[in-house]
């Protein structure tokens, strides 16, 4: 049976999306072997009565353990945060200093939740997004 280049190249590709497909590859985003950023925390919520904010984070810590305490404690946090964000103005949440005043006060909460401090638990807080609409 004659088969043109064509039909080969497209088993070739077949063969390789399948080969792709089946072997067990590197590690992803969501395995815990450290192969990827790790998943934001998003927040989308009334600020004041005309607006809204969406806003990602994500935690930087001083330890394994106090990241194991932040997946451990995170519907804790996410709560809190939601309680935090309940007395934010609008118009202070703009400005830098109104962003950089939220990230420290996220570092302080989490902390005090997850029983640590700023040098073993949570470091940093950083936005992946932050929007107010």
């Amino acid at each position: 049976m004659f088969i043109t280049h064509r039909v080969r190249r497209a088993f070739l590709a077949l063969g390789v999306i399948m080969l792709a497909i089946l072997t067990p590859g590197a590690a992803s985003a969501n395995d815990h072997g450290g192969g990827g950023a790790p998943e934001p925390m998003v927040f989308t919520m009334n600020v004041g009565t005309k607006a809204y904010v969406q806003f990602g984070l994500i935690f930087e810590t001083g330890s394994p353990e106090a990241a194991h305490e932040l997946v451990t404690y995170r519907p804790k946090i996410q709560h809190e945060i939601i309680l935090l964000m309940s007395g934010k103005d609008e118009a202070h949440l703009r400005t830098l200093a109104g962003k950089k005043e939220l990230v420290e006060e996220i570092i302080e909460l989490a902390n005090h939740i997850i029983h640590e401090d700023q040098k073993t638990g949570v470091k940093e807080v950083l936005f992946t997004r932050f929007l107010i609409q």
